[in-house]
Order: C-alpha cells, then sequence, then structure tokens
C-alpha cells in the first residue's frame, strides 16, 4: 500500500480476526495504522446480522453513485465485491457486525491507482433504553459540499464530532447558512406532523440506506410524506421527530436543542417496527 494519511490505528478500527485488502486477506493483529492514499476515499458501512451483510445491493449502488459523482471509477463490479464481502464474513467468527468498505485513491488516480478494504468495526447499536426514552440531538451549522457522496474526512463531519463532543448529545442536524435542516452528521432525519412524515429532499442529503426503505415502507403502507426543506424556525410546530441510519435503524429523538419531542408517537413506532421487519424480510430471502 502507498504512502498516505494515517486516519486511525487498525488495532482500534478492526474488531475481527482477518480484514482484506485488495485481494488479499491479512491479520487484523498485530497491525499498523490505517493508511489512506492522498485523494479522495469513498466509502460504505453496513450491518451484517445472521452473517447476512444487509441491504448490500443498495450499499453498492450507493457506492458506485459515489464513485461516479466524484468522477471515480474501480475495476471490481458489484459481483466482484459481493464475493469480496462473504469472503470477509468468512473469514471471521462475526455474524452479528457492521462491516466498513474503503475505496481510497491517490491524488491523481487512474483506474488501477486505487486500495479496496473491508474490515469488521465496532458495533455499538443504541441501547434498549434510548428506543424507549429517545435522544438528545443538537444543531450545527455545516453542510457536506456535496451530500450525494459518501466520503471520508468532511469538513462538516469534523464540525459535527466536535460539537456532538461538547455538548454530549448522541447526533448533530447540519444546517445549511440559510437555516435550513438538512440532514445528521451519520444519519438521515424525519418530523413527524400529525399523521404525515416530512423528511429534507434527496438533493440536500446523503440518501441513507435505512431512509430509503423507511419510504420504501410508507409506500407501501399509504402513510403521506412531504419531502420538503426544513427550516430551523419549524422545529416547535412538530409533535415527533426520528432519526433514520444503518447503525440506529429508527431511533426517537427526545430533543432538539432545548425543543423537546414526544417519543411515543404513534407513527414512528410503527415504522421502527415495520423497519426491522424489513430487515429480518431481507434476511430471510437472502440466507
Amino acid at each position: 500500500m502507498d504512502e498516505g494519511i494515517v486516519l486511525m490505528k487498525k488495532q482500534d478500527e478492526c474488531t475481527g480476526d482477518k480484514w482484506l485488502v485488495n485481494n488479499q486477506l491479512k491479520p487484523c493483529r498485530p497491525s499498523g495504522p490505517v493508511v489512506l492514499r492522498e485523494g479522495v476515499s469513498v466509502y460504505e458501512i453496513f450491518r451484517i446480522m445472521k452473517g447476512v451483510p444487509v441491504f448490500l445491493e443498495d450499499h453498492l449502488n450507493r457506492l458506485f453513485h459515489s464513485l461516479e459523482l466524484e468522477g471515480l471509477s474501480i475495476r471490481e463490479n458489484r459481483s466482484d465485491i459481493t464475493a469480496k464481502v462473504r469472503q470477509l464474513i468468512a473469514a471471521n467468527s462475526i455474524d452479528t457486525g457492521k462491516v466498513k468498505l474503503i475505496v481510497t485513491f491517490s491524488q491523481d488516480p487512474g483506474i488501477a491507482d486505487y486500495d479496496l478494504m473491508l474490515y469488521f468495526v465496532p458495533f455499538k447499536p443504541p441501547a434498549p433504553e434510548q428506543y424507549k426514552t429517545g435522544v438528545d440531538v443538537v444543531l450545527c451549522q455545516a453542510v457536506r459540499s456535496d451530500p450525494n457522496a459518501k466520503v471520508l474526512d468532511t469538513e462538516a463531519r469534523r464540525l459535527a464530532d466536535e460539537k456532538i463532543e461538547q455538548v454530549g448529545s448522541y447526533e448533530a442536524l447540519l444546517v445549511d447558512a440559510d437555516g435550513y435542516i438538512t440532514e445528521g452528521s451519520r444519519s438521515n432525519v424525519f418530523f413527524i406532523s400529525g399523521d404525515q412524515l416530512i423528511t429534507p429532499p434527496d438533493g440536500s442529503v446523503l440518501q441513507g440506506i435505512a431512509r430509503k426503505n423507511i419510504l420504501r415502507i410508507c409506500r407501501e403502507e399509504g402513510i403521506p410524506v412531504d419531502i420538503r426543506r426544513v427550516h430551523q424556525q419549524e422545529l416547535t410546530s412538530f409533535d415527533s421527530a426520528f432519526l433514520s441510519g444503518t447503525t440506529p435503524q429508527v431511533l426517537p429523538i427526545r430533543r432538539i436543542d432545548d425543543i423537546a419531542y414526544s417519543v411515543g408517537d404513534r407513527l414512528a413506532r410503527f415504522l421502527m417496527k415495520a423497519y426491522q421487519d424489513k430487515v429480518l424480510e431481507y434476511i430471510s430471502g437472502t440466507s
């Protein structure tokens, strides 16, 4: 692997026995640092449940969309990467967890000038109590330069992480210069008003896989969804709100800054159960 930017210590990041670098399985320990090239690094993180990579096709579609947006390409196709994921799962004794896929490029990338890495990462889902009582969220003035591309180490993510650590919240919602809420730093956000769901538009957010499946459930169940810009001044008008994402799935929000919300909303609880059912249906159909 070429010299690059040290992102993190692999012994802190890689939780399995083996990780996959290009076409080689290597031991996670003992390990040196994970080294990224100097250019763009596109990535995906997906859950493994009962040995199945959940919604893998959706994640790979987003990966290739991110590559396209960044003007990048790789040799591997979706089937090639699927085979690598299954190889990684088979090489580790983990049937429930989270896998990170990184494609990291040099500053002047060519078709062969990148590394493709796959490995299990720490998996810390919300505690059962947090699904009952909800979580606290803070607003953060920041936006992604290209919200539809999932790339590592954006400035918005750095600012959000600082704000989360400063106030001790679970997540930060990004707010643009005009006061419109776009998304969480590592999640999407939904608001509820009566029996209607409201969420920011596709063009201003990273189109999360959980978000995609929640919208699919809403279409199947005839639940009205208003996809539109949401201004921070509207926050007091909503009954409830929740986050969606690969790790939290559907997680109620208890408070945004100093604005409190109901965490027992009927629609939110229905979507929480329906999403879990969708995951189990996928696992059953893939196993």
